[in-house]
Parts: C-alpha cells; sequence; structure tokens
C-alpha cells in the first residue's frame, strides 16, 4: 500500500523534486567556483564566506519551496475527488494519512540525498583552504529536517476539514489587516500582532527557527 502512495505522489511531484535535485547540484557548485574567491596561492576568505553564505539562503529557499509544492500536491487529487478514493480504502483514515506523510518526507528525503552528494562533490573538487572544511552529510540532514517543518504544517492543514481552513484563513486574514489599520491610524506603534506571530514562528523556539541559522557547506 505504502508502495502506491508513494508511487503517486511521486508521479504528482515528479517536475518539482527534479527540478530540486538539479538546483540541489547548481547551488554547491556555484558557490565553490574556485575563480571567484582564489588566484595562485592567495586565497580571498570573504569572498567565499560570502558565497557560501548565498548558497546557505538558497539552501532554504529550495527546502522552503520543495516542501510547499510537495505538501501541496500530496492532497490535490484526493481534493479534486471528494477524498473518495481515500474513503474507499480498507484501511483508518489515521493508516492513509501517515502513508501521505511517509511518501512526502521520502520524496523530500530524495532531494536531501542530492543535496549532501553533489555537496560533497563540490567540495571535494574545489580547492578549500586548510582552515575550512565541508559539511555535507550535515547539510543534508538540516536540510532534510528543515523542509519537513513547512511540509508538516501544511500537510496537517489541508489534511484537515476544509471548514477549518477556511476559519483558519480568514481569521489570519482579519487579525493582520485590522492590526495595520491599527497602526496606519495611530492607534499603536507597531504591528504587534504580527510581530507577535513572528517572534513566535521565527524565534528561538519557533517552528522554522531552523530558517534563521545558516545552512552552510564549507565552515570552520
Amino acid at each position: 500500500m505504502f508502495r502506491a502512495v508513494l508511487a503517486t505522489q511521486w508521479k504528482w511531484a515528479r517536475p518539482v523534486i527534479l527540478l530540486g535535485v538539479l538546483l540541489a547540484g547548481w547551488i554547491p557548485v556555484e558557490a565553490l567556483r574556485s575563480t571567484a574567491y582564489r588566484t595562485a596561492d592567495t586565497y580571498y576568505i570573504p569572498s567565499l564566506y560570502n558565497s557560501i553564505a548565498m548558497a546557505s539562503t538558497m539552501y532554504q529557499l529550495l527546502a522552503l519551496a520543495v516542501a510547499l509544492v510537495v505538501a501541496f500536491s500530496t492532497w490535490q487529487a484526493d481534493s479534486l475527488r471528494q477524498h473518495v478514493y481515500a474513503l474507499s480504502l480498507p484501511i483508518a483514515r489515521w493508516q492513509f494519512v501517515l502513508m501521505r506523510f511517509g511518501a512526502g518526507a521520502v520524496l523530500l528525503g530524495a532531494v536531501a540525498v542530492a543535496v549532501g552528494v553533489f555537496g560533497g562533490i563540490a567540495s571535494a573538487i574545489a580547492p578549500l583552504p586548510a582552515m575550512l572544511h565541508a559539511y555535507p552529510v550535515g547539510l543534508a540532514v538540516r536540510f532534510w529536517l528543515g523542509s519537513l517543518i513547512p511540509f508538516g504544517l501544511i500537510f496537517a492543514l489541508i489534511a484537515s476539514n476544509p471548514t477549518w481552513i477556511r476559519f483558519v484563513v480568514v481569521a489570519f486574514a482579519t487579525i493582520v489587516v485590522v492590526d495595520l489599520l491599527l497602526r496606519a491610524f495611530g492607534f499603536t506603534q507597531n504591528t504587534i500582532v504580527m510581530q507577535w506571530i513572528a517572534t513566535s514562528v521565527f524565534g528561538p523556539s519557533g517552528p522554522l527557527a531552523a530558517f534563521l541559522s545558516r545552512w552552510m557547506l564549507v565552515d570552520v
């Protein structure tokens, strides 16, 4: 059963997964081009660091984009068919949901493996200074775990009752509009609610805190 679920989700998300794999190969090559920071025997460490830091941001954007697309594609066919297929299966609903989530995690893992493999190859070929080291395996693990967070959030929201989805979207939009209006008319100096949401989501204990740290392929 799981193999069938994985095959169907691979069919739906295949273009994005393949594009993610290609980008996973392009990012380290672009970041570690020796001509950008090395001339003869002289290394330009600031230039190399800036290049790696830019690659870190690109890895985060790639993880977020792939996670969102895989999460939406996971339930796309079921939503169009009013979940008839899921209800007709001889298994419990929670088991089917776990299979869907597991298949999505496997697809995200495929991109994470590509990040580690291509990062390892690029860092092995690139002439890195002696004091710097490559961490492709750690980057791949961070990429996979980081992509699972937004995937899980969107997955849980879409898998829930459509009424709850509409309620959450309308409530969030209302709060944002009211917060902006209060600031626009001078009742508050800052957007209090939006800042609280940003702190809760991206703060040290927030679910997306990993996206505020650097995902460095090369470090000391």
